[in-house]
């Protein structure tokens, strides 16, 4: 995966010569900054390293590819880049095992890829993958169900503590929580078995 490199007297002026130069915008690509030592007399200088997301799909279908002929599936992908992100769309011939339980084989496929792409670049990405959106409408259905749980704590004043989730899931139950009202989160235990505890505000 080709990294591109920009030096000039400031962040502005690199940027803009990336996205000249690349022919790209700013949300088909990934930047880190460092500074560069001008030397003796020298003022320093800015450093731009910039890699597209056009390569990182590219190297993430290799990837998933090479993934598929190890587990014996056959897996289209489909690729979205997003301002923060890139979504990748898995549609396959056997879900269940590509999904794994409760996502499982999902997570562990996502957490690969991202570690893979930082030893080869250097750079943090934040990928999402998923299958036939699978994680879209568990996290939909997550959403719903707190609702519901969190109007009840509003209304008893009990706590609910939530199942164990990753940081994505339990992200989202704070949001929905904050927005909802009447209520607050907290957030107990360490990984991979941390979990939410849903609490009435009394305050409200």
């Amino acid at each position: 995966m080709k990294k591109y490199q920009f030096v000039e007297k400031t962040y502005e002026e690199a940027k803009e010569k990336a996205l000249m130069e690349l022919n790209v915008e700013d949300k088909d690509i990934y930047i880190k900054e460092s500074e560069e030592n001008g030397g003796l007399f020298k003022s320093k200088k800015l450093k731009l390293e910039i890699i597209k997301k056009d390569d990182i799909i590219e190297y993430i279908k290799d990837f998933i590819n090479n993934v598929s002929e190890f587990m014996e599936i056959k897996i289209k992908i489909e690729a979205k880049k997003r301002e923060k992100y890139i979504k990748i769309n898995m549609f396959s011939n056997n879900n269940p095992i590509l999904i794994g339980k409760h996502g499982k084989t999902l997570e562990s496929l996502q957490t690969l890829i991202k570690s893979s792409i930082q030893t080869t670049t250097g750079f943090k990405t934040n990928i999402i993958l998923d299958v036939e959106n699978y994680k879209e409408k568990q996290h939909e259905s997550l959403e719903y169900n707190v609702k519901k749980i969190a109007l009840e704590v509003k209304k008893t004043g009990i706590d609910s503590t939530l199942d164990p989730m990753n940081s994505f899931e339990r992200r989202l139950v704070h949001n929905v929580c904050n927005k909802l009202g009447g209520v607050y989160t907290e957030s107990v235990g360490e990984e991979p078995n941390r979990y939410v505890v849903i609490k009435k505000n009394e305050k409200e």
